[in-house]
């Protein structure tokens, strides 16, 4: 029994790791406006908004709109604000994007895929 209570721990610890990892890669490719890793950790139809533009886009399409944004929002850095968990067990992250053209609010939800966490849903918005 104690085995088996410290191998689902060992496990909880691993899955929380990998999540923050996943996690931490992503928002700072979005500091850096690096599209290409973003794109690593995407599902293969990602529900993104961009500012007006809302929409469910392949992943590629969804690299290439975060270009274009990113080359006209050259960002700055990201900082999380806020971390939690859905209901349908999608882990999320708020934050702020500071870009040469002023803050933006980010927010991404992400879910196993393949025994890693992907983004499934991608939010880049005005305050």
């Amino acid at each position: 029994m104690k085995t088996f209570l410290t191998f689902g721990l060992a496990l909880f610890f691993i899955s929380a790791f990998a999540q923050d990892k996943e996690a931490n890669l992503i928002a700072g490719a979005l500091g850096k406006g690096d599209a290409q890793t973003i794109g690593v950790h995407l599902v293969r139809s990602v529900d993104l908004t961009i500012l007006d533009d809302e929409n469910v886009y392949p992943k590629d399409q969804v690299v290439r709109k975060l270009q274009a944004f990113f080359k006209s929002n050259v960002p700055k850095g990201f900082e999380v604000k806020h971390t939690g968990k859905s209901k349908l067990d999608d882990h999320y992250r708020i934050g702020d994007l500071q870009t040469s053209n002023g803050t933006f609010r980010v927010t991404f939800f992400m879910k196993a895929e393949d025994g890693k966490m992907k983004v499934k849903q991608l939010r880049i918005e005005s305050y």
